[in-house]
């Protein structure tokens, strides 16, 4: 038996079970800002229903794609500022997978945003947030099966009921915004900001 290669391996399960939570902080902030940006998204949304807002025309594109802009821009200087910040195997594994799910989603985006402007059909564009909504909750389920934390499956269940109910109202649009509103305040926003309080307490 190579004893030396036995350390590395008991090394590195300690390491995947150990309760790493540096993670909480950085994703924390990223996902309370993607909520928060989607939150006022979904007001506008709202305002558009009851006609408080424009519907079409260019006001309807800085509804679609302003509050995007703005994450990225968040995303990109919570990274950065965090750079170099020591990662622990659960930062990894969580990591990898909402980055995974987000690149899912940028391939998600294209192939139903050609097909609803090739069919001139809104009912497919709509389908893509729920598919979305289900990403998220494979991402959460993930950090669920490292955590083995009950709230963290909660989110993720959340996360699934959000897609399908957003699926099932896809042509009503009034329940449709009121689901993805639910979804993105209380599974995207709401954890974020309980995930940047509890790394604030540890600080």
């Amino acid at each position: 038996m190579d004893v030396d290669s036995a350390r590395d391996d008991l090394a590195f399960l300690r390491a995947l079970v150990a309760p790493e939570d540096n993670w909480q902080q950085q994703f924390g902030r990223i996902y309370a800002a993607a909520g928060g940006c989607y939150s006022v998204q979904m007001a506008m949304h709202i305002g558009q229903l009851f006609g408080l807002l424009p519907g079409e025309g260019p006001w309807a594109q800085v509804v679609g794609w302003v509050p995007t802009a703005v994450f990225v821009g968040i995303l990109l200087w919570v990274v950065r500022r965090g750079r170099g910040a020591p990662v622990g195997t659960t930062s990894k594994a969580v990591g990898a997978a909402f980055g995974a799910v987000g690149l899912s989603n940028l391939a998600l985006c294209l192939s139903f945003g050609s097909v609803a402007l090739r069919l001139h059909s809104e009912t497919v564009w709509r389908l893509y947030p729920c598919v979305v909504m289900i990403l998220q909750g494979l991402a959460w389920s993930v950090a669920y099966m490292m955590r083995r934390r009950a709230w963290l499956g909660g989110v993720a269940i959340g996360w699934f009921a959000t897609g399908v109910t957003m699926a099932a109202f896809v042509t009503d649009v009034p329940a449709y915004v009121a689901a993805a509103t639910v979804g993105v305040v209380g599974f995207m926003l709401a954890p974020g900001l309980y995930l940047m309080r509890q790394a604030g307490a540890r600080a």
